[in-house]
């Protein structure tokens, strides 16, 4: 490991509350995500339970990911699907993915850093970190409220949608 104190965790009493506002929003974009699962499979809108029962029988994001996908791009149903519904599973893609960051998250000397892994365990150099700042954690959580607006309205189209083709 390079010079520095190193502590196991994050010893920033600011960086760790972000990152865990971060982890514990997440969950809410998972709950409005099964609701969102339940339109695209047409689940009338009265049936949220039964909308997440089956999306968390899913254990890992990539599964609901790639759960998603299918029903958008092999059911002729959502064919003319606006952009939205590739923007909500792209974006829970990438909020996903900096959640899985802060589990590389390491602390030296006052700094949070995210480490890459490697196949050097623990190799902590300049080359396989990045810093991470208060600014990128607020940028993250305002990312996760932008993404909640976007499964909100591509909720809404779809049940809008359903209604027509009734």
């Amino acid at each position: 490991m390079p010079k520095g104190e190193w502590t196991a965790g994050i010893d920033s009493a600011e960086h760790a509350a972000l990152v865990g506002q971060y982890i514990t929003a997440l969950v809410h974009v998972g709950e409005h995500l099964a609701i969102f699962f339940g339109r695209l499979i047409l689940l009338p809108t009265g049936s949220p339970d039964v909308a997440r029962q089956s999306f968390r029988a899913v254990r890992f994001a990539e599964g609901k990911i790639k759960l998603m996908e299918s029903v958008l791009q092999n059911s002729q149903v959502h064919a003319e699907k606006s952009s939205i519904f590739d923007e909500v599973i792209d974006g829970y893609e990438t909020a996903n993915g900096k959640r899985n960051d802060c589990a590389h998250y390491t602390y030296e000397s006052g700094r949070v850093f995210k480490t890459r892994a490697t196949t050097d365990a623990l190799r902590f150099d300049e080359y396989n970190r990045q810093e991470v700042t208060v600014k990128q954690l607020e940028r993250d959580s305002k990312y996760l409220e932008d993404l909640l607006g976007k499964i909100q309205q591509a909720t809404e189209r779809v049940a809008v949608a359903s209604l027509v083709d009734l």
